[in-house]
């Protein structure tokens, strides 16, 4: 039987990053250009003026300025250009940090959870040795989308642990009612009643502003298919006996409606190479 491990990583510290730099200057030259192409007066009083200095032949030169409306819709589209493209190399920068390993378990894929263009954390998964022969019998086989191999998975009792990394602040409220809506649409009423007094008690202890806030990383359990427990920077945080939950907390990052598509195809991608 596999031990529950916990991924303990102290805090990065703080160094320039130039992908980080590179970005934001980025944004931020978008921003500039738009509002300076955008900000150009009405060119009239020049035509007019040059209109009078050309010789009567020559045909009048006309330049129409942007409309207030252009302007308003150039630096707009301007600034979502620019932070989309900031967002983008954030998150290659986040995705492509060190991976870190856990006993007895191997590494299988990560991604970053968004909320439009806001990174909100990077996820990883790591899964017990013990997995390459409980999943011997879908080799060779498409695991995306795959109903069969998702029951298995979700349910299966080798270890399975995912880590988070905050990328973003946010308040610890709100941290507990999106566990608590990623979870209740996977698990029946009834079963959601009986563990969500305890289950509100563990997020309560875990999700504090400390560990809400950017750079934080919270670890998330799951031993024999059944045992959920959280750990905060290495600490633990307490731990629910619930093979209902762990099934739900597996199926918001493999499962047909993951919180990231791009974690779960990592992921999925990750199990195949390790089964093959």
């Amino acid at each position: 039987m596999e031990t529950s491990a916990v991924l303990a990583v102290s805090r990065r510290p703080s160094t320039f990053k130039r992908p980080r730099f590179a970005a934001w200057a980025l944004a931020a030259m978008g921003v500039l250009a738009v509002v300076s192409c955008s900000g150009q007066s009405d060119s009239h009083g020049y035509n007019n003026l040059k209109k009078a200095e050309e010789p009567k032949s020559s045909p009048p030169k006309v330049c129409k300025g942007p409309t207030r409306l252009q302007k308003i819709g150039a630096i707009s589209l301007g600034t979502l250009a620019a932070i989309k493209v900031a967002s983008a190399l954030l998150n290659k920068e986040a995705s492509s940090g060190p991976v870190g390993s856990l006993p007895g378990q191997t590494f299988v894929g990560s991604g970053i959870r968004s909320k439009g263009p806001i990174s909100v954390y990077n996820v990883k998964m790591f899964i017990g040795n013990r997995a390459k022969s409980a999943l011997k019998a879908f080799e060779g086989k498409t695991l995306k989308g795959n109903k069969e191999f998702l029951d298995v998975f979700n349910k299966a009792g080798f270890q399975k642990t995912v880590q988070i990394e905050m990328l973003r602040s946010v308040a610890p409220s709100k941290m507990v009612s999106s566990f608590h809506d990623a979870v209740s649409t996977r698990v029946a009423r009834k079963t959601f009643d009986k563990i969500s007094e305890s289950l509100d008690s563990l997020l309560q202890k875990s999700f504090t502003p400390e560990a809400s806030k950017k750079g934080s990383q919270i670890t998330f359990s799951m031993t024999g298919g059944a045992s959920f427990s959280i750990s905060v920077e290495g600490k633990p945080k307490g731990s629910i006996w619930s093979p209902a939950l762990c099934e739900a907390f597996t199926d918001i990052y493999v499962g047909p409606n993951a919180v990231s598509s791009g974690a779960r195809d990592s992921i999925l991608s990750g199990v195949k190479t390790m089964i093959a």
